[in-house]
């Protein structure tokens, strides 16, 4: 049989044809669309992260510290980040997950833009909230629609590269942020077509922004594909007692990955949010050249680590290690230790820069082996909502004390002196615990998915 695509009630494209694994179906138009969910993905990180190449700037002309700097950085972004995550996720569950992605892209782009035109701290803290309103939708939504689209073999590499977007979006924020940044600055207030004459912060705001209105558009070419791996079938959704059984014996799995989580991804966003202004500050070199040099390691590196990550999962699984996603998340977590505490420390800039190397590769592991996991253990019916609510637990204390501590520990603890010391101490307690709740966890993961096993073999 061959699939097609073609217009769904509410008039958008639609894949039809329910037989086999789509990627085989499909698998040009598959990869189109996880290529396209990246792309999103990767801009929601650039403009989220672009602040953090601007905390000088905006320090000096709204007259904050560094511990504001660090709530604008996190808690602004996930206090509505949180809270509307889930209801988004329970949308995807049962509507268009095209229309929440169109949607959702627009939205964040508009409030980046409105970034660049706050006058003050608090209408920069509330446009920042607004970005988090239109992020919270996107990861959920996007997994749900790879894990219709790719088996749980080629799940890894598709979410793989899905979850490169971080570290692209850091790279390529860094790599051209910091330039433009340097020369926006040079030239004093800047004259925006239709909004007139702005300070460089805000300029940059507003060029980040417009090209995320563009790829809404875009979206409109990404089909609804039919749903699969459902436990109950019909349409009529888990009963509530059902879900409330299903998060019962999914518990300590669920517990141990998201302490795990919150811990990687906490040092993950502390380092991303502080990495240019601590090259600034403790290697002295100017902030075009900190930005680039770890945005061509993250672009690189992370990305590289995530594809690769995504295929040593899926041939390790062809070869009969079902749980080789979160084994690799172990191997990961254990090579962070060692490089995330020695590269802030090291005093020579080129070795500090490559023992970044090697932390960003690492980085690049465990988000898209952690979805490809929580995936392939839950229905479908409760797919985006699972995710939500990881989203909601590791994204909520990763952005908002990542960047937070960063700035505390550095004012309160170190006194200023040296922002590498307080990123070697989060590393020093970030990994191991991560390392060790991933360990604790594989053996009820293992299961999980012998249990998620039989969803699929009453759908065969």
């Amino acid at each position: 049989m061959h699939a097609t695509v073609g217009l769904d009630r509410d008039g958008g494209p639609t894949v039809r044809d329910g037989a086999g694994d789509p990627a085989d179906r499909w698998p040009a138009y598959s990869w189109y669309v996880a290529i396209f969910l990246t792309v999103a993905s990767t801009m929601s990180v650039i403009d989220r992260q672009v602040l953090a190449l601007m905390i000088g700037p905006v320090k000096r002309d709204l007259g904050v510290s560094d511990s504001m700097m660090g709530l604008l950085g996190g808690l602004a972004f996930t206090l509505f980040y949180t809270v509307l995550t889930l209801p988004m996720a329970w949308w995807a569950d049962r509507g268009s997950r095209r229309r929440i992605v169109i949607g959702a892209v627009a939205f964040w782009s508009a409030a980046t833009i409105g970034c660049g035109l706050a006058a003050s701290y608090g209408q920069l803290f509330f446009a920042r909230m607004c970005v988090g309103v239109g992020e919270a939708a996107l990861i959920p939504t996007s997994v749900s629609l790879l894990a219709d689209y790719f088996d749980r073999r080629r799940l890894p590499m598709a979410l793989g590269l899905f979850a490169a977007a971080p570290l692209l979006g850091v790279g390529i924020a860094n790599m051209a942020g910091g330039l433009v940044v340097d020369r926006l600055e040079a030239m004093g207030r800047v004259a925006l077509p239709l909004i007139g004459a702005v300070q460089p912060w805000q300029a940059m705001f507003v060029m980040v922004g417009v090209p995320g209105i563009v790829l809404a558009v875009i979206g409109f070419s990404v089909a609804e594909p039919p749903r699969t791996g459902q436990a109950v079938q019909g349409g009529g959704g888990i009963p509530a007692r059902a879900v409330l059984d299903l998060l019962r014996r999914r518990g300590a799995f669920l517990a141990l990955m998201f302490i795990a989580y919150t811990a990687l991804a906490m040092q993950g966003w502390g380092l991303f949010f502080w990495i240019v202004e601590f090259l600034v500050r403790d290697h002295h070199v100017s902030r075009a050249t900190a930005g680039f040099d770890f945005g061509v390691l993250a672009l690189v590196m992370g990305g590289a680590g995530s594809w690769i990550a995504g295929l040593l999962s899926g041939r390790m699984m062809r070869g009969g290690r079902p749980d080789a996603t979160l084994r690799l998340v172990l191997v990961a977590s254990l090579a962070l230790i060692p490089l995330g505490i020695a590269a802030p420390l090291v005093p020579e800039y080129g070795l500090a820069m490559l023992l970044f190397a090697g932390a960003t590769f690492f980085m690049g592991w465990p988000n898209g082996l952690g979805n490809s996991a929580l995936a392939s253990v839950v229905p479908n019916e409760l797919r985006g909502r699972i995710i939500a609510l990881y989203l909601v637990v590791v994204n909520f204390l990763s952005f908002t004390l990542g960047p937070l501590l960063g700035g505390l520990i550095g004012d309160h603890v170190f006194a200023g002196r040296s922002l590498g010391l307080t990123l070697a101490t989060m590393a020093a307690v970030n990994y191991p615990i991560g390392a060790v709740c991933i360990w604790l966890s594989l053996r009820h993961f293992r299961r999980a998915l012998d249990e998620a096993a039989t969803w699929r073999d009453e759908q065969a």
